[in-house]
């Protein structure tokens, strides 16, 4: 668990430019090793270049428009974040919503409510 934990403190020190709805550091925290260091690795792409990663609609009754997605341990799991048009004031390029599985649109329903 220490490991997981010094693991994301590290990413989140490095991924000064967005920032994190609270509950993905829980959404962080239920990953496994190697799939924790995936989304990681990931998180630091959505740093350097918030714009990657496919855009999202309004599907399935979950109106995630603005929104985008990264794949990440094959296609099973997703990160879905949205981008800022101009930096905040803290110079914060976009917000992570969710880290989770696809499965039954898991990480989709929980970025809607959270942003909601």
């Amino acid at each position: 668990m220490i490991q997981k934990i010094d693991l994301i403190r590290e990413v989140f020190e490095q991924c000064t430019q967005i920032e994190y709805a609270e509950e993905v550091l829980l959404d962080l925290l239920s990953l496994d090793g190697s799939v924790l260091r995936e989304a990681c690795n990931r998180l630091k792409k959505i740093n350097n270049t918030p714009y990657c990663g496919e855009e999202l609609q309004d599907k399935y009754g979950i109106d995630l428009s603005g929104c985008r997605k990264e794949y990440f341990d094959g296609t099973r799991m997703r990160i879905v974040w949205e981008p800022y048009k101009e930096p905040t004031q803290h110079g914060s390029i976009a917000k992570i919503w969710s880290v989770g599985p696809r499965k039954s649109e898991d990480a989709y329903r929980r970025a809607f409510k959270r942003r909601g």
